[in-house]
C-alpha cells in the first residue's frame, strides 16, 4: 500500500512537471502574443518584418514582443542580435487594431 501511494505522488508530481515543459514561458508586460518574422525577400534574408498579433492586450508588450521576434531572428539567420531598426519596435504602431509590425536589417 505504501508503494502505491509513493508511486502515485511521483507520477502526479511528473504530470505536473510535464506541463511546464510545454508552456514556451515567453510572456510580455503579462501577456503572450504570436511574434512572426520573416525575411523581405529571398534575395537578402538580412531584411525582414516582424508582426505582432494580439497586440490589443498591451501596446508595450507587444513593442516588446516585436523587439524580442527581431533579436531572435537577427541570431538565427546570422548569430547576432544587433539590428538596425527601419520601423523601431519602440515606435512603431497597432495596424487594423490589433497587429504591430516592426522592419530592420540584421547587421552580421
Amino acid at each position: 500500500m505504501k508503494t502505491t501511494v509513493v508511486f502515485l505522488m511521483t507520477a502526479a508530481l511528473a504530470m505536473t512537471a510535464c506541463s511546464r515543459l510545454t508552456d514556451d514561458g515567453v510572456r510580455f508586460d503579462g501577456q503572450k502574443y504570436r511574434i512572426k518574422a520573416n525575411k523581405v525577400s529571398k534575395e537578402d534574408r538580412a531584411s525582414f518584418d516582424v508582426q505582432v498579433g494580439s497586440s490589443a492586450a498591451t501596446l508595450e508588450g507587444a513593442r516588446e514582443a516585436a523587439a524580442y521576434g527581431g533579436v531572435e531572428y537577427c541570431i538565427q539567420q546570422y548569430g547576432t542580435s544587433t539590428i538596425a531598426w527601419a520601423v523601431d519596435p519602440a515606435e512603431a504602431q497597432l495596424i487594423d487594431g490589433d497587429t504591430l509590425i516592426a522592419q530592420g536589417t540584421c547587421k552580421p
